[in-house]
This record gives structure tokens, C-alpha cells and sequence, in this order.
């Protein structure tokens, strides 16, 4: 089987924490002949998406920062419809030029995930859609560009804590949390946000979930299914849980509450072409959906006696394969 992962620069990869490293190991050590490329070495020639491809050639170890140190690659020019299997695992923002190729080749390559749903799905815009307004899947979102709607919204639903964060944000960063006694700092807060571009852009505006200030579970879901997940707390003095922002990981095991909430959410990504995404609860909602290149594998390995995840990923990627070439 021959896999191609779509990914950052491999001398970006950090070898002792990496997932994508961990789900390329899994692969090689499948048998499965492996490659890869970042989204700027590809092209379209003659009616047919290519790439730059390498070869990943590397010694047999069980340690994934030896695996990483002792590769070698062999590049070669070559159609994508070569391979099987495409892990889109490039960091966000997707880069829309980069859908549009590949798009073109989807129903002849097996993609994780789908393009049609990377598309759909890979902004704040998609989770913020299951707002059904009574927090049943997630906390109340506004997104706008227009900061009288922010105030207006925070004051009708009479927030004590609010969450103000960029549309386009990751990793924690950019993300504030207001309580209703600091309001006046509002309008310089997002106006920063929506202009600092020179060209408005929405921002989100979302109730706090309280618990919030423990951390939140970040869930592996795979083909609509939770197969893991992880408490990621905050550091001392920051109410960010991202473990990029200084957070750090705990065991956690999903009650059946979780369970389901993360079901329910599955069997819509599931249909949109997303199989393999991160989710993020507090407190039974759902906050935050990563749809690009979700983490987490090492440190659930790690607070899960070194279970490896990466297994239970791949043979449920592989089932979904099967069911594509059916």
C-alpha cells in the first residue's frame, strides 16, 4: 500500500512529541511504502495533480526519535493518484489554492480527510454551527465583525464570563477571557481583533463554560467513533489548556455522557468526509473541532501507561479505506 503524507517541512518536525511522525512510523511499520511532501511542492502538469514526492527510507527502530534522525528520502516526481491513501496533515490555516488541486482528484484517492470536508469544516464557522442555542453540543458563539453585536449578545444572555478569540486562531493563541465587570475593555480588545489586518474579520464571541479553569478533554475521534482521550490542564496563571501554550496532559476517562456528545458530532463529520478529528470538551459541550492535523497521539500514549493510539488510528482509517474502493 503506498501512503503519502501532505505535511510541514520535515525539518519542522519535532521528533519527541510529533503525531504525524508517530502515524508515519506506524505506516513504515505496516510495510506500507511511505511518502512525503509539503503543499508547495505541488503542481498540476498536463490535466494530472504531481508532487515532489520523497520516499521516507529508514532503519527498523522502536523509538520514534531515532526513527526520525536515521531517514533517508528519495525524491521522484509523481501523479498523486499513485498512492492509496493522502494524510492532509499541513499545519492551519488550509491553504485554499491547495484544496482546489486536490479536489479535483478526490474520488480517486482516498483522502484523511476528505477535501470536500476540509473545505467545509476546517474554521471555527463549522463547529460554531452546532449552536442550536441551548447549549445542548456547544456553549452559545456569535460570529461577527460588528462589536455593538458583541455587546448586544453579551449583555441579552447576561454572560458573567466570555470568551473572545480570532476566527482564524490555534493553539490558544489570541484567545481572552472577559468577565462581565471589565466589559469596558470590550470595544479596544475587538477592535484590535477585526482590524488589525486593515481588513475587517470576524471574531468569535462565546460563553465561558464553567470548569473551563481545570482544562478541557481533547477526544480522538475516528470514523465518527472517540477511540481516546486526554485531560490537557492549564499552566499555573493561564486559562489556556492547549498543551502548545504550556498545558499539560492527564489521563481522562469519557463518561457516557461524553461518549455520545462525541457520536453525535461524529456521525456529522463522518458524513462530511472528516475521519479523523480532535475534539474538545468542557464540561459536556463541545468548544473547539480540529479538523486539520489534530494532535494528541504522544501524550495519550504517554498518561495511558505508552498505549499507542496510532494503531487503533490507522486500522480504522484502513476500514474507511476499504469502504472507499468498495
Amino acid at each position: 500500500m503506498k501512503i503519502c503524507f501532505v505535511m510541514y517541512a520535515w525539518n519542522k518536525v519535532e521528533p519527541s512529541k510529533d503525531s504525524t511522525l508517530r502515524l508515519i512510523k506506524e505506516c513504515v511499520d505496516r510495510g506500507f511504502e511511505v511518502s512525503y511532501l509539503t503543499k508547495n511542492e505541488i503542481s498540476i502538469s498536463k490535466g494530472k495533480v504531481i508532487g515532489n514526492f520523497k520516499k521516507l527510507v529508514s532503519k527498523e527502530t522502536n523509538d520514534c526519535v531515532e526513527f526520525y534522525n536515521s531517514m533517508k528520502f528519495e525524491s521522484a516526481i509523481k501523479d498523486f493518484t499513485e498512492f492509496d491513501m493522502v494524510f492532509m496533515r499541513a499545519d492551519p490555516p488550509v491553504d485554499p489554492l491547495l484544496l482546489n488541486m486536490l479536489e479535483l482528484i478526490e474520488d480517486k484517492v482516498f483522502f484523511v480527510n476528505k477535501i470536500s470536508g476540509l473545505r467545509k469544516a476546517n474554521n471555527k464557522i463549522y463547529a460554531a454551527s452546532f449552536d442550536d442555542g441551548n447549549e445542548t453540543i456547544v456553549p452559545q458563539t456569535l460570529i461577527t465583525k460588528d462589536i455593538d453585536l458583541i455587546k448586544l449578545f453579551v449583555e441579552e444572555n447576561n454572560f458573567d464570563k466570555f470568551i473572545i478569540k480570532p476566527l482564524d486562531g490555534m493553539g490558544g493563541k489570541g484567545v481572552v477571557l472577559f468577565e462581565r465587570k471589565s466589559v469596558g475593555n470590550l470595544s479596544s480588545i475587538c477592535d484590535f481583533y477585526i482590524n488589525h489586518t486593515g481588513v475587517p474579520q470576524p471574531i468569535i464571541c462565546q460563553n465561558y463554560i464553567e470548569g473551563a479553569e481545570k482544562g478541557d478533554v481533547r477526544v480522538i475521534v475516528v470514523n465518527g467513533e472517540p477511540i481516546g482521550a486526554i485531560m490537557r490542564v492549564p499552566a499555573e496563571g493561564d486559562h489556556r489548556s492547549n498543551i502548545s501554550a504550556g498545558g499539560s496532559a492527564i489521563q481522562h476517562i469519557l463518561d457516557d455522557y461524553e461518549i455520545e456528545l462525541c457520536r453525535k458530532i461524529g456521525k456529522q463529520l463522518n458524513e462530511d468526509g472528516i475521519y479523523f478529528c480532535g475534539v474538545d470538551l468542557i464540561n459536556h459541550k463541545m468548544v473547539e473541532l480540529n479538523v486539520v492535523s489534530p494532535g494528541g497521539v504522544v501524550p495519550h500514549n504517554r498518561v495511558n501507561n505508552n498505549e499507542v493510539i496510532q494503531k487503533q488510528i490507522v486500522d480504522a482509517l484502513l476500514e474507511k479505506y476499504k469502504e472507499f474502493k468498495a
